[in-house]
């Protein structure tokens, strides 16, 4: 298994966001190769503690033989949706200080050809974030249709050629499988008329297809709604994301459990029971430029930090 050069994305900004107490409870919903959660560590006592929870089983075998045996951590394979049933099966229901969420896709996905992640390596393609499970993308796109593969594209890479790059796929999948994802990316290119300025025609493609494969948007709004009865009162949520589909799932979260905001101003409602379920701490924060200039996938990184208001379940 080739494993890249792990740099964890705004580091310190994240960790400093999330307001780290010696003996506090935490949530790594993201753990990759562990490079927030070992800043998390570093700052807490022997009280604290911190659970973490990664859907890529070779980021949990690393962490395997890494001989991580720090009695304050536990780590697990699964997905972040699940963090409810997760913190219960912990014992840490409602007593979370803060969970941290790292979006998107990762290094070691985009530049190992064998999980078919990026078009810049040859590999099969694939797009699966846990390969133990599901359909890869190699196994829908000789199935889907036309028109719904043009809806994915257009829905979650917001690519107005969605329709040519569909029509364009089906018509080469017909005279042989498209399996490789340099096949993949030739098929995209071929179909829209010009090169955007230093940007590879075939990206927004290949980000809604993993997108569609991994359920990506669907899966941050369960575990952004399960977060608040997961958290203790004034816990934190540190969201790190890379486009603006995440962007826009976080801006409606915030929407729908403002009930300031979501409750009819006609109602007669006394104003001591429109209360926020969250605070905004820190809005679309950016790297700084020497992060950038050290890691250049850092580059479209935004830090979110929210903060329970208060005690109510919802």
């Amino acid at each position: 298994m080739q494993i890249t050069k792990h740099i964890p994305v705004m580091l310190e900004q994240s960790i400093n966001g999330m307001n780290v107490q010696k003996k506090g409870i935490y949530i790594d919903a993201t753990y990759g190769f562990g490079g927030h959660s070992n800043k998390i560590l570093s700052l807490l006592d022997d009280e604290g503690r911190l659970f973490a929870v990664d859907k890529d089983i070779n980021s949990i075998k690393v962490a395997e033989k890494a001989s991580l045996d720090d009695k304050r951590f536990s780590l697990k394979h699964g997905c972040f949706s699940s963090l409810s049933d997760y913190s219960k099966e912990w014992g840490i229901y409602g007593a979370v200080n803060g969970i941290l969420f790292d979006l998107g896709v990762s290094s070691y996905h985009l530049d190992n050809p064998d999980r078919g992640f990026s078009f810049k390596n040859k590999g099969l393609i694939d797009m699966r974030f846990d390969q133990s499970c599901g359909k890869s993308a190699r196994e829908w796109i000789t199935n889907v249709d036309e028109k719904t593969l043009s809806n994915i594209i257009w829905k979650y890479g917001d690519e107005r050629y969605s329709k040519r790059i569909a029509k364009e796929i089906i018509f080469e999948r017909k005279k042989e499988q498209i399996s490789s994802t340099d096949q993949l990316a030739k098929i995209i290119n071929k179909a829209i008329p010009k090169n955007e300025k230093n940007k590879n025609n075939a990206t927004r493609t290949f980000q809604a297809i993993r997108i569609f494969i991994n359920n990506e948007l669907e899966v941050l709004k369960d575990a952004l709604h399960n977060s608040y009865n997961i958290l203790a009162p004034k816990g934190r949520l540190v969201l790190i994301t890379y486009h603006s589909l995440e962007d826009r799932v976080i801006k409606d979260f915030l929407k729908h459990t403002d009930k300031n905001l979501s409750t009819p101003r006609n109602l007669p409602i006394k104003s001591e029971f429109l209360t926020k379920m969250y605070e905004l701490v820190s809005k679309s924060i950016k790297p700084e430029e020497g992060e950038i200039a050290a890691n250049p996938r850092a580059r479209s990184a935004k830090l979110n930090i929210l903060e329970k208001s208060n005690e109510d379940s919802v």
